[in-house]
């Protein structure tokens, strides 16, 4: 073992600091910072200082992303309100890049070994996830999404990254390892997308149908000719069938219960009245919330079979009462005491853990998530209201964004004014959302934009794209792909001005860039390029 690390290292010490970092990335945040500044002291001190200056000639193309950094920096300085707070959270923009240009280089068996560790690490973080996950107070919904030590959408770019590394890794050398392998490759692939699915991060499964997209194309253009029509029917299907999900998906949850208000029932089976509100536009499955309300019952049922009262809060903060009713409502239930009756043992503990739709019990299918999805569409266009709901805020954050953007069009508004300038666009925009919850877009290249404007936002494009096409990067597929999945993510959240987005984007952007062309090759001398 001492000779095989010995070989390994290889007395670069820049490499077992990268390690390092990629054991702390699906970790801890903190640990992200403390090892990304390790890094960049690695490579400062470590080697001649000649060599350091011969690298940073040879990789300056790297130096347009530092630039980024700059941006930040002097707009803060030039705009009104003066704030560090963008500067802070876009330091790996210039901390990781230069560690990569000052490095050593690293060579082929170092690369897969930086993959190889970021899978324990990763496989690690999936353990300790599930580990607690039957500990949390609150397991209903979608508090999967808490359970991973870092976000849940941060992680779910680790998970789709390490996918196709393995599938490109049995790609490139599937006629050279053995069946044994073949498995352990197939299962660790297994894995990563099964957790993926199970956390139900929507940003994250877009990212992937993304780059499946992408790499089909790729292929069609890479293979015989003979096959292409077959590989055409192929991307088209991956393409209709998810689409046809959805569209199926919409049309179910609007296929709602027509009423006639004059033939609902007054009473219920136990003579007491029922309260019926026919103009409350909320459904849950079809069916009407507010129809058929008897809470004098419902308490008295509820408070014999639980031991978390009616009027007491669940575990997702919000009351039991309100859970219940959207719940009964999902199994087409009526809210009185014959409806609470008719729950089983396993819904009382669904809705005592804030679960207010049975579907959501539902945990490797992707329905719960669309349908949570459309739910809060609705909601919105129905009452305006996105407070708490993660779909419908985001509406809320673009427009207010776009609003911004008319505005100041051509430089932006600068990185110490956009809070109060977002304030400002969703009081104009007369938006119902709490101040507490004003926000930027979540929408990177909505941010970009606000922040520098369109001549901004083009040069940024400019500094990350220049890299890639200077140094042909464009043609190694798995680049590609990592590009893709993550081009598609930024339309669903700021990634790249988070810790942990930005950090794991430059990361592997910058090893992307430098990395040596044979760094999927098992066995060097016998390629098998896909």
């Amino acid at each position: 073992m001492k000779k095989f690390l010995t070989e390994l290292i290889d007395s670069n010490w820049f490499f077992v600091s990268l390690i390092a970092f990629v054991v702390a990335l699906p970790l801890s945040q903190a640990l992200v910072s403390v090892f990304s500044g390790v890094m960049l002291l690695v490579a400062l001190l470590e080697d001649s200082f000649r060599n350091k200056i011969n690298r940073l000639s040879e990789r300056k193309v790297l130096l347009l992303v530092p630039l980024i950094f700059v941006m930040y920096v002097v707009s803060t300085f030039i705009t009104r309100d003066t704030s560090f707070y963008d500067v802070q959270k876009t330091l790996f923009y210039l901390v990781i890049p230069f560690a990569f240009m000052l490095g050593k280089e690293l060579n082929s068996k170092q690369v897969r070994y930086v993959f190889y560790t970021f899978t324990c690490s990763v496989l690690l973080a999936i353990i300790i996830a599930l580990i607690q996950w039957p500990f949390m107070k609150n397991t209903g919904g979608f508090a999967i999404h808490k359970i991973s030590l870092i976000s849940h959408i941060r992680f779910s770019f680790q998970l789709v990254l390490l996918a196709w590394f393995f599938v490109f890794l049995l790609l490139k050398n599937f006629i050279s390892i053995d069946l044994n392998k073949k498995v352990l490759i197939g299962s660790l692939i297994a894995v990563l997308l099964g957790y993926l699915f199970l956390q139900q991060s929507l940003t994250g499964i877009l990212a992937l149908s993304a780059s499946i997209i992408y790499f089909i194309f790729y292929l069609l253009i890479h293979v015989n000719k003979k096959w292409r029509l077959a590989g055409t029917v192929v991307l088209g299907l991956a393409v209709l069938f998810p689409v046809l999900y959805v569209v199926n998906a919409v049309n179910t949850f609007y296929d709602i219960d027509q009423i006639e208000v004059d033939s609902l029932d007054r009473v219920t089976s136990q003579g007491n009245p029922y309260k019926h509100y026919p103009k409350d536009p909320m459904v849950e499955n079809g069916h009407y919330v507010n129809l058929y309300l008897c809470p004098a019952e419902m308490r008295e049922e509820w408070n014999k079979i639980s031991a978390i009262k009616y009027d007491s809060l669940g575990a997702n903060g919000y009351s039991i009462s309100s859970t219940l009713i959207r719940y009964l409502t999902s199994k087409n239930l009526r809210k009185d005491a014959e409806g609470v009756k008719a729950l089983t043992e396993q819904d009382v503990r669904n809705v005592e853990s804030g679960m207010a739709n049975y579907i959501f019990e539902k945990r490797f299918t992707l329905y719960p998530r669309i349908y949570q999805t459309i739910w809060e569409y609705y909601v919105f266009s129905q009452t305006g209201n996105s407070n708490h709901q993660s779909f419908s805020q985001r509406i809320e954050f673009a427009r207010a964004a776009i609003t911004i953007i008319k505005k100041n069009l051509f430089f932006g508004v600068g990185t110490g004014n956009w809070k109060q300038e977002f304030a400002n666009a969703f009081k104009e925009n007369n938006s119902k959302l709490s101040e507490s919850l004003y926000a930027s877009a979540h929408n990177q290249y909505l941010n970009y934009m606000v922040k520098f404007g369109v001549l901004g936002f083009i040069f940024i494009m400019f500094a990350l794209i220049y890299p890639i096409v200077k140094t042909r990067s464009y043609r190694d597929p798995y680049f590609m792909v990592f590009l893709v999945f993550m081009f598609v993510a930024n339309f669903a959240d700021s990634n790249l001005e988070a810790h942990m987005g930005s950090s794991f984007f430059f990361f592997f952007y910058s090893l992307f860039i430098l990395v040596p062309k044979d760094y999927l090759l098992l066995d060097v001398s016998n390629p098998k390029p896909v």
